[in-house]
């Protein structure tokens, strides 16, 4: 909790210093879910998950198979782990873009998850 509220605190005056800048990036619909690192952004939008270099903002790759919006994601360097409203969990490779593991089991829209690794 504190160091959540060190992160905000330090990206305020970041903010008000001008430190930070705002990137338009042309992405064609709703993002509904996101997660970066130093590397990579992923992007859930509609059925599909973009994935984009963090440093261009070039679009990498688009993962698609879910059947609904994708309300979730979490990634790090191996996997994404993305929730859909089609009530599945996919797992998928991240440098491929391949579905690893599907989960069916869910009885309603998946709308968060965690993974720890």
């Amino acid at each position: 909790h504190h160091s959540a509220c060190r992160d905000i605190c330090s990206l305020e005056v970041n903010w008000r210093r001008g430190y930070c800048t705002i990137t338009r990036v042309k992405i064609g619909s709703w993002v509904w879910c996101l997660q970066c690192n130093d590397d990579k952004i992923a992007t859930g939008h509609g059925n599909a998950i973009k994935v984009w270099d963090r440093s261009t903002l070039q679009l990498l790759k688009v993962l698609e198979g879910h059947k609904g919006g994708v309300c979730c994601l979490q990634f790090n360097e191996e996997v994404i782990i993305s929730g859909s409203y089609d009530h599945t969990v996919k797992v998928w490779d991240i440098q491929t873009g391949q579905v690893i593991n599907d989960l069916h089991h869910h009885k309603g829209q998946v709308r968060s998850l965690k993974f720890t690794m």
